[in-house]
Formats: structure tokens, C-alpha cells, sequence
């Protein structure tokens, strides 16, 4: 009985580590195959990428910002993730009409604005002398607001989004990860030690109740053996393989 069980036990494991295997395998491949979306004007989205090592970010932040790099070892912090992007504003044409500067009549007073005049970003105010063409003016910027938002699909896949407003545009996007269970540096423990009391109760009329005491291992979150002995002078064993872990979405 006892080699049947481990049997069972081993059998089990294999296939769960066979079908994980090719699981990661799957998602491996999705992530490398995909490119950047654009969803709608203005928002992006990107797979993350959430197959690296912490030593692979570092390298990558060290090759692309050597100052940030260093700040954050000598403050001993970890990265967690490291985006990077192109971002540009969308082209357009213009035209319209300047006015005679009412004080100087060789000027041409103009205000350009991107991307309207109702809600610009860009403001320009300034004058061109129509004499010697030279032009004088003030840039002036407004707010650029840019969410960001990460979400985690069915298949255990993270997305990355950028949204910004519909003359945004994204050029390029990558998102380079730690694996999900690596952001949590305080990991359970393979084998965890168990202890408790159980409290029987006889379902025919003539039987006898009992109480008893028992202890346990679970391995790997998955495998429990319990060992215990109650007041009717038995002597327990059990075994409990964990199927599935339930989430709420």
C-alpha cells in the first residue's frame, strides 16, 4: 500500500511538472512573439517580458543609465522592472493667417498651437518681421497626462499599457521583468511542520465517539501526510494532495 501511494504520489508529481513545463514553454513563446499594439489613438500595450533574472536587469539598466545603476546599488535597492520607450507627438499641416502688429506695421503677430486651439499642449506667441524675416516668440507647454497600467491576462500573462491622449504616440515599448514569484523575497518553505486535534463522531447509535492528536508535514504546498492516534486506541495515517488553488478574479 505504502509503494502504491509513493508510486501515486511520484506519477502525480510528473505530470503536474510536465504540464507546467510546457505551460511556461507556451507563455515563453507568446511573450517573444509579441509586438506592440496600438488598442486605440493614443494607448499602447506590450507583453511584459517577465523571464529575467535579477542579474539581467541590472545589466540592462547599467547599459542604458550607468548613473541610475549606481544609485540604486549604493542605496541596496532590487529592480523589480525595467520599461523603456520611444514616445513622439503625431504630425500635422496647418495654415491660417497672422495679424499687422498695430504698433509696428513690419511685424506679423502669430500664435501656433499644437494640437488645437480649444486644448493645445504646445503654445507658440510670437511676431515675424516682414522685412528681414527674422521671428521672435514664447514657447509655452502644458501637462501631458500619461497612465500607466499593468494587468495580468487568464493565461497568467502580464500586459503593459501607455495611454496618453490621441495625438500620442509610442514608438517603441519593451518591459523587462522578475518572474511573478520573485517579487516576494520571503518565500514559503518546502517542507512546512504541522500539529492539531481532531474530534470524531460515530454516525450509528452504538458507536463511540473519540478525540485525538495529530502531526503532519506538507511539502512542496502540495503533499500533506498526516499521523495521529485517538481515544478508541486507533491509529491514524492520511494523505492529501492538493489539486488546485482557487483565486478570485
Amino acid at each position: 500500500m505504502i509503494g502504491g501511494l509513493g508510486y501515486l504520489i511520484w506519477k502525480t508529481d510528473r505530470l503536474q511538472a510536465l504540464a507546467d513545463e510546457r505551460n511556461e514553454e507556451l507563455k515563453k513563446s507568446i511573450i517573444a512573439s509579441d509586438t506592440l499594439l496600438m488598442e486605440s489613438e493614443g494607448r499602447y500595450a506590450k507583453l511584459v517580458d517577465y523571464y529575467n533574472s535579477s542579474q539581467d536587469l541590472n545589466e540592462q539598466l547599467k547599459d542604458s543609465n550607468r548613473e541610475l545603476y549606481k544609485s540604486i546599488k549604493a542605496q541596496d535597492e532590487r529592480i523589480l522592472s525595467l520599461t523603456s520607450s520611444i514616445i513622439s507627438l503625431r504630425g500635422k499641416i496647418d495654415d491660417g493667417f497672422g495679424s499687422i502688429n498695430t504698433t509696428d506695421t513690419t511685424k506679423i503677430d502669430l500664435q501656433l498651437t499644437y494640437p488645437d486651439q480649444i486644448d493645445p499642449f504646445i503654445t507658440w506667441n510670437g511676431s515675424i518681421n516682414r522685412l528681414t524675416a527674422r521671428y521672435t516668440g514664447e514657447w509655452a507647454f502644458s501637462k501631458l497626462p500619461i497612465e500607466l497600467v499593468v494587468t495580468e491576462e487568464s493565461r497568467g500573462i502580464w500586459k503593459h499599457r501607455i495611454i496618453g491622449p490621441e495625438w500620442f504616440k509610442v514608438d517603441s515599448l519593451s518591459v523587462n521583468s522578475l518572474p511573478p514569484d520573485d517579487y516576494a523575497q520571503n518565500k514559503e518553505r518546502d517542507i512546512q511542520f504541522m500539529v492539531g486535534a481532531n474530534y470524531a463522531r460515530s454516525l450509528s447509535s452504538d458507536g463511540i465517539n473519540a478525540v485525538g492528536i495529530g502531526a503532519g508535514i506538507n511539502i512542496l504546498n502540495q503533499h500533506t501526510l498526516l499521523l495521529g492516534a485517538n481515544s478508541s486506541q486507533q491509529v491514524t495515517f492520511g494523505y492529501y494532495y492538493k489539486i488546485k488553488s482557487l483565486k478570485r478574479k
